[in-house]
C-alpha cells in the first residue's frame, strides 16, 4: 500500500512530529476537540497520538488510521481523515477540517481521494459514515461523494448534556465505480 495519496490540491499522508502545531489548533476547536476525543490538544498528547499513529501498519484492520490532510499549496496541515477497515470489507471513514479551512471543498476533495483509494487498493466492498443529524456540513460532504443515507437513528447518542440523533451514509463499491465511471474529474489522484 502506498502513501502518499495525492488529489488534486492535498497530499493525504501520516503525520510527523513537525505537524504537532498544526493538529493543536485543529482539534482546540470546540467542533473538533468533540469527535476527536483521542487526540489531547496540547504538545504531549499530540505527540502521543502521532506516536501511537506510527505504530500501525496503513489500514490495519480494526484500527483508526488517521492521515493528516495536508494543503499542496503551503505545506499546512488542515484536517485530518481517518479510515477503519473492518471484516467484510467494510470500512468506516471520518474526517475533520480545521475551522479556518472549512467550506473550501477539502473534506470532499481528501474523502474522494480515501474513497478511491480504499476501494481501488484495499478493493474494500462497503464504506459508510456517522454523524449527528445536525451536523449538516458532515452529511452535505457526504451526499456531495456519492453516499446515501442508510439510517436515521433517534436519540442514539448522549453527547454534551444532551440526547442527539445520528445518521449513517453509506457507499458500496459498485456504486462507487459507476459514479466513477460517468463523473467529470473533480481531482488527479497519485498512490
Amino acid at each position: 500500500m502506498t502513501l502518499p495519496i495525492i488529489t488534486e490540491r492535498l497530499i493525504l499522508r501520516r503525520f510527523t512530529l513537525d505537524d504537532i502545531q498544526d493538529i493543536i489548533e485543529i482539534v482546540s476547536h470546540p467542533s473538533v476537540a468533540r469527535i476527536t476525543k483521542n487526540i489531547e490538544a496540547n504538545e504531549a498528547g499530540v505527540k502521543r497520538f502521532i506516536d501511537e499513529q506510527n505504530t500501525y501498519q496503513p489500514f490495519e484492520s480494526n484500527k483508526y488510521f488517521y492521515l493528516a490532510i495536508e494543503r499542496k499549496e503551503d505545506g499546512r496541515v488542515i484536517g485530518l481523515l481517518t479510515l477503519m477497515c473492518g471484516e467484510h470489507k467494510q470500512g468506516a471513514i471520518g474526517w475533520s477540517i480545521g475551522i479556518n479551512y472549512r467550506g473550501k471543498g477539502y473534506a470532499a476533495e481528501g474523502v474522494k481521494g480515501l474513497m478511491k483509494y480504499s476501494f481501488s487498493v484495499l478493493e474494500l466492498h462497503r464504506i459508510h459514515a456517522t454523524t449527528s443529524n445536525i451536523n449538516t456540513a458532515s452529511w452535505k460532504v457526504m451526499e456531495r461523494v456519492g453516499m446515501r443515507k442508510e439510517a436515521h437513528l433517534r436519540e442514539a447518542e448522549f453527547r454534551d448534556g444532551e440526547w442527539i440523533d445520528v445518521v449513517i451514509y453509506a457507499i458500496l463499491a459498485e456504486e462507487w465505480q459507476n459514479q466513477e465511471t460517468f463523473a467529470k474529474p473533480v481531482s488527479e489522484y497519485d498512490f
